[in-house]
């Protein structure tokens, strides 16, 4: 059956500031941490995102190629220090122009924005005060959070407070392959609280505007979770597992409160959480978002932990070619990552399971009723180059991105209030520790050419079909 969505369907292409832009330090731009780090012997690769895609030079004729590619909205991320470049709390003027300029792209191409105000990337001066960590961020946040509000208003439609609570604080203080590259589960709690709050407190400045044409939400990389077997043990690792990959940052964003059986278990496991004061829960009670944005790559498995599993920690997918431990997680006493030996695995240890897009947004709807639901990140990892004509087919790519799309697809067909659908990444770009090998976009760039050379891959086109194909008229 061809299945289609509702005509209004946002379909389009993602990306972050760190991530494309480069133009590290024009303008007037201040240093962010992640330029710290990759200016630093902590980054080992030596590889920045100095220049990557080179967006802020090029972000007229990725719109356009956005645009001819069928696509209706565009997924960025603001530069936090590109606005507020340091403590002083100026407002850069070329930075809102930037930005400003961007905007007024996707208006002409009749492309809708949606804006995120935190993608991984952040002040220096605040991470060398202890970043995430600092008890005062939340307050930082919501400060830059109402200047984006005051200067861009309703230009922007939907907003986004923060990306990726839960993979940003892992990476960056459990793995500690993410700056500031801390290894501690008291600090994972203690960042994961105060990210939550950051996001509650820009909410609150959100709603002192009262804006008619514009939302907020929040970006959670949401897992459906499952088990491979149906026992007691097995059950109760999958709920532990649903409260650490997900529903300590969804609950608070959406129902307003964390889920009941949390704080038990983290003081049963040794975390002291005397930092979550009262008055921030009761500020969590008047911060429902408007919608919730999901980023869907995989599911997660989950099995009862056992001793020899170890200490709590992650292990991300960006092992890359020759190395053979698989994406997952070890929390110790509440679960560990279980793996499936019949599903393909990627080049970079993740499995590939595209029903999880339907299980997901059935999830949410059980939990959550109708909220409205942004899938805003689904992609293919892969190490590509152009063949010898210069063109690139990515069928494998395709076949992705079309397994997951079905699902989807039959999601909103089935009741879901899913509203858009946003592919990783609308470019090639600049892949945090993984560097450039590990490409996601549907346009290919060449980082060996210092004009940055574009090329749509086999893929966008199929987008385009796809798009057309499966929207209603």
């Amino acid at each position: 059956m061809n299945r289609k969505v509702k005509k209004g369907f946002l379909w389009g292409g993602a990306n972050a500031a760190y991530q494309c832009e480069g133009g590290w330090n024009e303008d007037g731009k201040g240093e962010s941490n992640w330029d710290q780090f990759c200016h630093s012997e902590k980054n080992v690769k030596g590889i920045t995102g100095d220049v990557s895609a080179d967006f802020y030079h090029h972000y007229k004729e990725d719109i356009r190629l956005f645009a001819e590619g069928g696509q209706n909205t565009y997924r960025f991320s603001i530069s936090w220090p590109r606005i507020l470049p340091d403590r002083s709390r100026k407002v850069n003027e070329k930075g809102v122009r930037f930005y400003k300029n961007v905007l007024a792209e996707c208006r002409k191409y009749g492309i809708v924005p949606n804006v995120t105000l935190l993608h991984y990337d952040i002040p220096s001066w605040l991470e060398d005060e202890g970043g995430y960590r600092n008890p005062k961020f939340a307050e930082e946040f919501a400060f830059y959070a109402r200047t984006v509000f005051e200067q861009f208003g309703e230009e922007i439609p939907l907003y986004v407070t923060i990306n990726e609570i839960t993979h940003n604080t892992f990476c960056s203080y459990m793995q500690g392959n993410y700056p500031p590259n801390v290894h501690s589960t008291q600090a994972v709690c203690e960042v994961g609280y105060n990210l939550v709050m950051a996001h509650a407190k820009a909410v609150i400045e959100f709603r002192k505007f009262n804006f008619r044409n514009s939302q907020i939400g929040m970006v959670h990389t949401t897992n459906s979770v499952q088990i491979l077997k149906d026992t007691p043990e097995y059950q109760i690792a999958k709920r532990r597992c649903d409260l650490f990959k997900n529903k300590w940052v969804t609950d608070p964003a959406i129902l307003g409160k964390f889920p009941d059986d949390l704080r038990p278990l983290l003081e049963e496991s040794g975390i002291d959480t005397s930092f979550v004061k009262q008055e921030d829960l009761d500020l969590l009670a008047q911060t429902h978002v408007d919608f919730l944005g999901q980023n869907c790559y995989t599911r997660t498995l989950a099995r009862p932990y056992r001793e020899e599993d170890g200490e709590t920690n992650y292990y991300p997918n960006n092992v890359g070619t020759g190395q053979k431990r698989l994406e997952g997680y070890v929390v110790k006493n509440w679960f560990t990552s279980d793996f499936d030996p019949d599903t393909p695995k990627n080049a970079w240890g993740r499995e590939e399971y595209p029903k999880t897009v339907y299980d997901m947004l059935m999830g949410i709807k059980a939990d959550y009723g109708d909220i409205p639901v942004y899938i805003t990140e689904n992609g293919c990892a892969r190490y590509e180059a152009p063949d010898e004509n210069g063109q690139l087919d990515d069928q494998e790519r395709i076949d992705f991105m079309k397994k997951y799309l079905d699902w989807l697809v039959k999601a909103e067909n089935d009741g879901c209030n899913v509203k858009g659908y946003y592919a990783w990444s609308s470019t090639d770009c600049y892949s945090w520790i993984n560097g450039y090998e590990k490409r996601y976009g549907l346009i290919y760039v060449d980082f060996n050419d210092p004009a940055r050379k574009r090329t749509p891959k086999k893929s966008y086109y199929w987008f385009k079909e796809y798009i057309n194909e499966h929207t209603e008229k």
